[in-house]
């Protein structure tokens, strides 16, 4: 059983097709990851569910507007000084009226992540960006700005969770490549909502997690894309890894004491087989 007096939370919001996290330390420290598209403004309306008055970081993993739309609520929540509180891997994009906002409503305290970072958030947690890029690759397009995503690993004690952003498979591979034997992690936030274009089995491998999480929309979402792909679910589940996705099991927690961890949905049970469709182009290493 988990100790809630040492409990570390980690929200992943059901924003739709999109990404939005909240983080509270068991120092009290909140830290918001990705703020989802805000069409309904889910992830507004779960800050103010959870009483959160005060976030004390904000980290986007990538420049699109699934991931930094929901952000604006969150940086209004920021310590009104210029320490470094808004992080994101640095790819300025001032033609995009959305993204520039993020950055203009940081101000001074908006920073660029770099790899091999450690972000020094909380004394009680180690945060390390594992992969980032301020170019997009290998093509200057959306899936080039997908693989500039942050991928960090947080780890609390004995439990850790890795965050990947949008990171699809050329970004996976240089993750693979330079940290192979520092993945392993008891939870993984899959890429790219599910897409067959991340989730690689060599990067499954290495990460070996029990359980993984999917933020992806429903069929009524306008954004759906059919995520998450029936390639991705087939591989968790023929690697033996227990997941749940925010299409079905809505909003989702995990908490951990640094010990022990429990992962608790807002509804429906774990490793719902239905899948939107496989995608006709995946790819694998």
């Amino acid at each position: 059983m988990v100790d809630q007096a040492a409990a570390l939370t980690i929200h992943m919001v059901d924003v739709g097709q999109g990404d939005g996290m909240l983080v509270k330390t068991p120092s009290g420290v909140v830290i918001a990851i990705d703020g989802g598209p805000d069409r309904s403004g889910s992830y507004a309306d779960y800050i103010k569910k959870l009483g959160i008055t005060k976030i004390d970081y904000v980290i986007l993993s990538h420049a699109h507007s699934d991931h930094y739309t929901g952000l604006g609520t969150a940086i209004g929540l920021l310590p009104k000084d210029c320490e470094a509180r808004v992080f994101d891997p640095g790819l300025a994009r001032p033609d995009i009226t959305g993204y520039q906002y993020i950055r203009d409503t940081a101000g001074c305290r908006y920073r660029s992540l770099t790899l091999n970072q450690s972000l020094l958030l909380d004394p009680k947690l180690e945060l390390s960006v594992m992969g980032v890029s301020d170019v997009p690759y290998p093509q200057n397009d959306g899936t080039g700005i997908n693989n500039t995503s942050a991928v960090i690993k947080l780890r609390y004690g004995s439990f850790s969770m890795l965050f990947t952003g949008d990171a699809q498979t050329e970004a996976e591979k240089n993750l693979y490549m330079n940290f192979s034997m520092q993945l392993a992690a008891n939870v993984l936030k899959i890429g790219h909502h599910g897409s067959c274009n991340a989730t690689g089995t060599s990067l499954l491998k290495a990460v070996s997690p029990t359980y993984a999480l999917i933020s992806s929309g429903g069929p009524t979402d306008p954004n759906m894309f059919g995520h998450p792909h029936c390639q991705t679910l087939d591989k968790l589940r023929t690697s033996g890894v227990h997941y749940y996705r925010t299409d079905q099991n809505g909003d989702i927690s995990v908490i951990s004491d640094g010990k022990v961890f429990a992962i608790t949905p807002t509804r429906g049970a774990v490793d719902v087989a239905a899948c939107p469709r496989a995608c006709a182009q995946p790819s694998d290493f």
